[in-house]
Formats: C-alpha cells, structure tokens, sequence
C-alpha cells in the first residue's frame, strides 16, 4: 500500500467507479475505447473516448458530444456522492477530482 495521496485517490476514484458499474479494468491502456482514468501531479483526471461501434457509419469525425456531456453528469453526481472534490476541465471536458485540503 503506497502513503503517496494522489495513488490513493487513484485508486480510490477507480474503486468508487467499479463499483458504480463502470469498467475500469482498461481505464489506463492509451487509445482504448471507454474510461480514461489517470494520475497527475496533484489530482486525477476522467475523461472518456467512444469505441468504433458507436459509430456504424466509420467517420473519422465523428462527435459524441452528447454521450461525453451524459457521462460527465453521471461522473461529478458519482465522485461526488462518493465525498470527491470535483470539477470539468473547460478545455478537454475531462472530471478533475482534486484532493481535499
């Protein structure tokens, strides 16, 4: 068990969403479709990337904004509930759970 705050609320945020029935089993793997969770300096941040089964039609451009804003509500209700301090980055749309002072 590590005492470094930040891999505790990793964990603690991967935790919390297994257990709201997400998977975050490939959360971290790069280029995957679903759950983007990861570690920074001084919080974690959420974000989601649609598989290609969402869209039939293979564009390249295609835009989840919808699903993404759905995702984003479920997330803060979620980590909030769950005692996160947590807020959307404007610029990539991803949750940021900071830690609390």
């Amino acid at each position: 068990m590590t005492s470094d705050p930040v891999e505790k609320l990793l964990a603690d945020v991967c935790a919390t969403l297994a257990r709201a029935g997400f998977d975050v089993a490939s959360a971290g793997v790069e280029g995957s479709p679903g759950l983007r969770v990861r570690r920074e300096t001084d919080s974690v941040r959420v974000g989601w990337a649609a598989g290609s089964e969402l869209d039939p039609t293979g564009r390249d451009d295609a835009e989840f904004e919808g699903m993404r804003a759905a995702l984003r509500s479920a997330l803060l209700a979620i980590l909030t509930q769950a005692g996160h301090a947590v807020q959307v980055d404007r610029e990539s749309g991803e949750v940021q759970v900071r830690l609390l002072a």
